[in-house]
């Protein structure tokens, strides 16, 4: 008799990394429902549907600093993962959100005036001939792709084996980093599970060297295209140059370049912070995973986005051994690939027991077959197409302007932010509930802060919070000062959450908050300044979007303050806390 058990050791993932700030979209655009509408828009998340946050269109000044955070599903920096997560950037001019949660066309055709890069209707982050050079080019067949049956072109990847669309995103340069040809991102930082590994991320990072590309004569894509003529990009060196082509009706030879290179500063490398498994939440400290982040100043423009990508395999998976390549695939589909993982952790075990590297195998785990017992078999839930596996998020399109004429070229500038969306932890997952971003914020007298926020109109319209449904809104008012009792519970004082729970009147003349003027309290307070003096009192007809803009602070002191709209005296509490100390005593 023989049994069939089932031991999980890979399973379907339902989602895994999300921006918090800056706002992750998870291909979001405006939609009213829980749920995005369309997970192929602009990218390939792999994520929840559920996830992202409606617009983001902020701005940020070059050389301040911005608090990134996110979570991450399938932890990093512990021993039960190799993680690595890619932070990217890209400023275009037609780079764009879009006004429609449709994917944009990858036929001409399709688009208005036959120009799908200037279809403005479409959202937008890689361009049309990106993607059909991807969709041309051979795909590296050197790579490990285990058990999939993969199709020619660079869009077909073990993780996508069938080539699926999503925007004008090349998946093959998706789930490879770095990548080998050139691309529009510009590397931020890489967190890494193995330091040893930065040297060489930071020496082929693009922003530092130019990468290989097989270049056709001017126009030739578009020939091709038009004509509808079927061709195929080379993707080495050798079989570049020795293909030909016809073109202008004569055959000519295609060039190998190398170019691409941003001559920028190499991204930063540090240490992926430590997450634990299938666990969207804060870290050791309490808080969400963070970086700080600098905008450079060789990127301002009008329209940048955010990318960051998350590349894991299970523990026991050597990703960055050169010898797991193509001559390990299985022969094909449902046969074992050919990486003993058993011999590399010396398990003296017989392969025909089942212990083979190949989707859902059946083991035997007692040796049942040799002796006279039942026959005992255990289904391992493997699948081959995620080890290992990418996730990815980005965020909607922002603004990095140059800094004010007037701002000292050593002046420090904070950015700060709210991250989160309308509903209880329940409806927002996995996102959040609102927060100030970041939540706990330390400066020294003589910076500058950029306060800003944005929000929505299409919440989910049954979704908990206060004020008009579905509509994000938000404020600052100064908290009381903490009556804790330091010495005990024996003499007088008001307990409540990081200071006393009502906030102080930004009219009066006492009222202080990180020296600013009455005008800038009032503002924070109900928009004074745009403010149409309808209903204000749960903010209903203040903008979503508020910049207070540069302001430069003058006192030392700690300052805990709140958003009195999102505050409702149960389990929701938005607020937050700002340190300012003497020049040159930040610890």
């Amino acid at each position: 008799m023989k049994f069939l058990l089932v031991a999980v050791l890979v399973t379907a993932v339902a989602g895994d990394l999300y921006m918090l700030g800056m706002r992750g979209s998870n291909n979001r655009l405006n939609e009213a429902g829980r749920d995005r509408n369309n997970a192929n828009r602009l990218f390939d998340s792999q994520n929840n549907n559920r996830g992202g946050f409606n617009q983001g269109n902020l701005v940020y000044y070059a050389g301040s600093v911005v608090n990134i955070e996110w979570t991450n599903q399938h932890s990093c920096g512990n021993v039960n993962n190799n993680c690595e997560l890619v932070l990217q950037m890209m400023c275009g001019d037609l780079v764009r959100d879009g006004t429609t949660t449709n994917t944009i066309p990858d036929r001409r055709d399709k688009c208005d005036k036959l120009d799908c890069n200037n279809d403005m209707e479409y959202g937008m982050h890689e361009d049309y001939w990106y993607y059909k050079n991807c969709d041309k080019r051979y795909r590296n067949k050197g790579l490990y792709t285990a058990d999939q049956n993969m199709r020619d072109h660079a869009r077909s990847t073990r993780q996508d084996s069938n080539g699926n669309r999503h925007g004008y995103e090349c998946p093959e340069e998706r789930d490879y980093y770095p990548y080998w040809h050139p691309t529009p991102w510009m590397d931020v930082a890489i967190f890494t599970g193995d330091m040893e590994r930065c040297d060489w991320y930071q020496s082929q990072s693009q922003n530092k060297v130019n990468k290989g590309y097989c270049k056709y004569p001017a126009h030739f894509h578009e020939y091709k295209e038009a004509q509808g003529v079927n061709y195929k990009i080379m993707n080495n060196k050798a079989e570049c140059e020795a293909q030909k082509v016809e073109h202008g009706g004569e055959l000519v030879s295609p060039v190998w370049a190398e170019e691409g290179s941003w001559d920028i500063p190499a991204p930063e490398c540090v240490k992926a912070p430590w997450s634990r498994d299938n666990h969207h939440g804060n870290n050791k400290d309490g808080f969400a995973n963070s970086f700080n982040w600098t905008v450079p100043d060789h990127t301002i423009h009008e329209n940048c986005v955010l990318r960051f990508r998350y590349n894991i395999s299970t523990g026991e998976y050597p990703p960055w051994d050169s010898s797991i390549n193509s001559s390990m695939n299985a022969e094909k589909n449902g046969k074992p690939t050919k990486i003993d993982i058993a011999s590399r952790y010396g398990l003296e075990v017989d392969n025909t027991q089942g212990y083979q590297f190949q989707a859902d195998p059946d083991v035997d785990v007692f040796d049942t077959k040799s002796t006279d017992d039942v026959d005992m078999d255990l289904a391992l839930a493997m699948n081959m197409d995620q080890y290992g596996r990418t996730f990815e998020d980005r965020t909607h399109v922002f603004e990095i302007k140059a800094r004010p004429a007037d701002l000292p070229a050593d002046a420090k500038v904070h950015n700060l932010n709210v991250r989160g969306k309308r509903g209880n932890i329940v409806q927002t997952y996995p996102g959040v509930e609102y927060d100030f971003q970041p939540n706990r914020l330390e400066m020294e007298e003589g910076d500058y802060i950029h306060i800003q926020w944005t929000g929505a109109n299409s919440n989910p319209g049954n979704n908990a919070g206060q004020g008009r449904a579905g509509t994000d809104r938000h404020n600052i008012l100064l908290l009381r000062e903490c009556q804790y009792v330091k010495e005990g519970l024996g003499g007088a004082g008001v307990f409540g959450h990081l200071a006393n729970n009502y906030p102080v009147s930004p009219i009066t003349e006492e009222t202080n908050f990180l020296g600013l003027p009455k005008e800038d309290l009032m503002d924070l307070a109900y928009q004074k300044r745009t403010q149409n003096w309808g209903d204000i009192e749960e903010l209903d007809d203040a903008s979503t979007h508020f910049n207070l803009g540069l302001r430069k602070i003058t006192k030392t002191g700690i300052w805990r303050y709140m958003c009195t709209r999102n505050n409702n005296f149960t389990n929701r509490s938005q607020k937050a806390e700002i340190r300012v100390v003497a020049k040159g005593q930040k610890a």
